[in-house]
Formats: C-alpha cells, sequence, structure tokens
C-alpha cells in the first residue's frame, strides 16, 4: 500500500501513534445498483472484541476491493480493518457539503492508522474528485490517520492474489496449531518445500500445513510462482 502521492493533487500524510480500536458498523448502507456490484467477503480481522466465529462477513462495493482484502488478511502488520468506515463532509471554494466515504479504515501494529481508497486507475479521476480526496485528507490528518491510495495494480498481482485467496478458506483466527506446529518441527526440522512437510511421519494433513501457512507459522514465497508441493517454505 502506498500514500496517494503518486497524484500529484492528493497529499499523503503520517499518522499519529495510539488510538482506540472500535468496533464499527459501515457508515452509510451498502447496497447494490446499476453501477455497483454487492460482495461478501468472510475476514477474521474485522473483530475488535473476544468472538467464537472463525470470521465475521463484511461487505464491499467492488470485486477489486474484494481483492484487496485479502492482501488485508495475510499482511501480518494489519491488525483490524472496517469497510466503508467514516464519511467525511467536504467543504471548500469548490465544494460544498459534499459526502464521501473512505473505502476502508486500517489499523496497524504499532499504532498507525489509515483511510484508504480503492480505485482501478486514479489517473482517470477528474479533478473535482481529486480535490474532493485531498480535502477530506486534511481531516484525517488532523485525525490522525494517513490516507492511502491503492489501484489495481498494486492488488492484482499474481501469482499472489491467486494464493492468497487459496490461503484465506484456511485461516483460523480462534486456533493457534502451535502445538502441531512443534510437532511437524520435530519430524522435519529442515523442510525445503512443501512436498517434504507433506511426507512427515506424524501424518500431519496437507489441509493442517495450508492453515500454518495462512497463519504466518511456515512461510513460502507466494509472489514466485502457484502454490504447490514444489513450494519453497520455511519454518517462520
Amino acid at each position: 500500500m502506498r500514500g496517494c502521492a503518486q497524484n500529484s493533487r492528493i497529499r499523503h500524510y503520517c499518522s499519529m501513534p495510539g488510538g482506540t480500536l472500535m468496533r464499527r458498523k459501515p457508515a452509510r448502507k451498502i447496497k447494490a445498483s446499476a453501477v455497483k456490484n454487492i460482495f461478501k467477503f468472510p475476514s477474521t480481522k474485522s473483530f475488535v472484541e473476544p468472538c467464537h466465529r472463525r470470521y465475521q462477513m463484511v461487505l464491499v462495493e467492488s470485486m477489486l476491493e474484494k481483492d484487496y482484502c485479502f492482501h488485508l488478511e495475510a499482511n501480518p502488520n494489519v491488525v483490524v480493518y472496517f469497510p466503508q468506515p467514516k464519511t467525511f463532509m467536504v467543504n471548500s471554494t469548490l465544494l460544498k457539503n459534499r459526502e464521501y466515504t473512505p473505502d476502508f479504515e486500517v489499523h496497524f501494529r504499532g499504532g498507525r492508522k489509515a483511510y484508504v481508497e480503492v480505485k482501478k486507475d486514479f489517473s482517470s479521476l477528474d479533478t473535482v474528485y481529486l480535490h474532493k480526496l485531498e480535502i477530506a485528507a486534511i481531516e484525517m490528518r488532523q485525525a490522525g490517520y494517513d490516507f492511502l491510495c491503492v489501484d489495481e495494480p498494486q492488488i492484482r498481482i499474481n501469482p499472489l492474489l491467486q494464493n492468497l485467496r487459496k490461503l484465506q478458506r484456511y485461516r483460523d483466527r480462534l486456533t493457534s496449531n502451535s502445538g502441531t506446529l512443534t510437532l511437524l518441527q520435530n519430524a522435519v526440522p529442515h523442510p525445503r518445500t512443501l512436498k517434504d512437510l507433506i511426507a512427515n511421519p506424524l501424518g500431519i494433513r496437507l489441509e493442517t500445513i495450508y492453515k500454518l501457512i495462512a497463519n504466518g507459522q511456515i512461510t513460502a514465497n507466494l509472489s514466485v510462482a502457484k502454490l504447490s508441493l514444489d513450494a519453497e517454505v520455511r519454518y517462520a
């Protein structure tokens, strides 16, 4: 993710540390329209209170936003995120009482916070819309938030995105699998590939190993190739 500095009309601001996480319902009703389709995403990072569910179903307004969620889920620095978190009222010499709702609010480890706008291509936006983002970003800075712009080339990176989609079904926020990991480490102390881990003598199944990868306990370079038995792996 990067700040909106890639467009000269949108500035990037640094946030202040700290802040309390709160559960946020969408600031406006998310519904389908002639130009928008609604997608559901099983988020494991939209909880801020103890819960016995593996995931929280959230709604997003495009397939691109849904694809961005896969990156948020896999990013170990992301603690929690919320779609459509807050509506800003934008006023300037050019705009009067114009509403703007960012696509996401994201909280990072270390206290950094950001609002995020997701677009296919920011260079195609008109001057008025860019001005609206710039004015809204001023309020975000005052509240201690970054403003990040994320476009399609940043999100739809393959084979990374394909691998993140595959692993999302194995992501488990309730189970650490630390005991299984210890057993696997003892049985296969120096694995080179995923095939080495599957050949473990304990009968630990591929599904369980995928859970360990999804939870970051085993690492694989997901950007190089589609996840397969030949993928290089190591313990985190």
